[in-house]
Formats: C-alpha cells, structure tokens, sequence
C-alpha cells in the first residue's frame, strides 16, 4: 500500500537532482535492504554512540507483534529512509517503565525506533514527514503513548522528535551488554490525550550534552519541552 509520493533532491558531491519518491510499509521479506541501510548510515557515523543497531531477529520479532516499518523509496525502488514504530505491550522492554507510568498504561504505548536517512538524501525532511505518516497510522488504534529514545548527542533528530510534541521525561542509559555499558539517552513521551502546559515560573535551559545537570533537573520534577536548535539549549519547565 503506497501511503505518500512526492519529489526530493538527491545531494552527491557537488551535483543535485530532483527525484520521485514512494513512501510504503516495509515488508518482512525486505528486511535485509533495511538491514544495509542501517549498516552504510552507522559506519558514516563519527560518534557511534548515537545510533543503536537494530539486530534483524529485533526487528523481525516486532513486526510478527504488529511492528510497521515506513519506508521511503527512490525512484530506482531502493530504501533510503526508513522510520520503525513497535507496540511493546507489557514486555520488559516497554518504555512507560522507564518514565513510570501506571502499569494499566502501558498496553497503550508506541514505541517510535530508529528512524535513519542515507546521507544522499539528507535534508529533505524525510524524519518529519515518516514522523507525521507514523503518528497518521497510529491514530486509528487506540494507543495513548508515544515514547522514544534519542541520544544527547543528535541534534536533528532531538529537535524533529521534540518539535513533534513529545517532552523530555527521563535521562538514562540503555541498552547495555556484556560489551558495553549502555548508551546515555533521553527518554521522550507525549501522552496524545492531552496537552503540556509550561510552569513559567520555573524555567531553566541546559545545553544538550549537559548529561548530569539535566539528570539532576528531571529528578526534581523538571520536563524537557523545547529545544533552540542553534545554541542546542533545551528548556525545562516543572511538569504540571
């Protein structure tokens, strides 16, 4: 089911041309296109702890638990951006554990994953318009929550997601192994419900990178709710 077409430019050294692109739901049986994918953005990485590699039994366990995968393709029908929603239900991975929502919530909790872009088409807001596209699927559902995970450290991707209405609730590591310690990662949530309200009167900016401040900020109540892309200070108010 094609869910959106449209036009893009495509960016490679110096040249630039524009393109069709089709937006359709990832079957299981392409998943080793999403597999490269993720494989050619994480080693043109710098700072590989920003992004967390899916594994394909993750990815493919989900989607036989009603997991979509958005994908954009161009207009030689490859895979060069991809958003990857998951309904984690009452497992032990469900996100609503880690901002403490009740445990009668968390069967309304979407999780939105990885969302990745090839670096020749970058700049063509594909982040927002998969965003846009997921939260349209999601609606019909009867889901509450929207929660995911970003690293301190990309800018893009924290100002997309927080520009989307989803806050800062917590700051924590996650996904340790025996090789790692885990990665620092801001925990977002919007409760689709209803609206945030600011407490004016308490506001406070930290830049991004500022892990421990923040962490302290979030353990006195303090909720994440706007990002200024161009000083990367996020402002924090007390949740109401």
């Amino acid at each position: 089911m094609i869910l959106n077409q449209g036009y893009l430019i495509k960016r490679k050294s110096s040249a630039r041309h524009v393109e069709s692109y089709t937006m359709r739901l990832v079957d299981a049986t392409e998943i080793n296109e999403v597999m490269d994918l993720q494989h050619k953005v994480y080693e043109g990485l710098p700072n590989k702890q920003v992004l967390y590699k899916d594994t394909k039994f993750e990815m493919l366990d989900d989607l036989n638990n009603g997991a979509m995968i958005i994908g954009v393709y161009n207009s030689e029908e490859r895979l060069i951006s991809y958003r990857y929603i998951s309904f984690p239900g009452y497992s032990k991975k469900n996100l609503g554990k880690d901002i403490h929502l009740d445990i009668s919530e968390l069967d309304k909790v979407v999780h939105l994953e990885t969302t990745l872009v090839s670096p020749d088409y970058r700049g063509n807001r594909l982040q927002s318009l998969t965003l846009a596209k997921a939260i349209e699927l999601i609606e019909p559902l009867d889901m509450k929550h929207l929660i995911c995970t970003v690293s301190p450290y990309n800018l893009f991707s924290l100002y997309n997601i927080m520009s989307a209405g989803l806050n800062i609730k917590a700051l924590k590591r996650k996904y340790a192994s025996e090789d790692l310690d885990g990665m620092w990662r801001f925990i977002l949530h919007k409760d689709m419900s209803k609206s945030f309200s600011v407490e004016h009167s308490e506001l406070k900016m930290l830049k991004m990178d500022r892990i421990f401040e923040q962490r302290e900020l979030i353990d006195k109540g303090y909720v994440g709710y706007n990002l200024i892309r161009d000083s990367q200070m996020i402002q924090y108010s007390l949740s109401q």
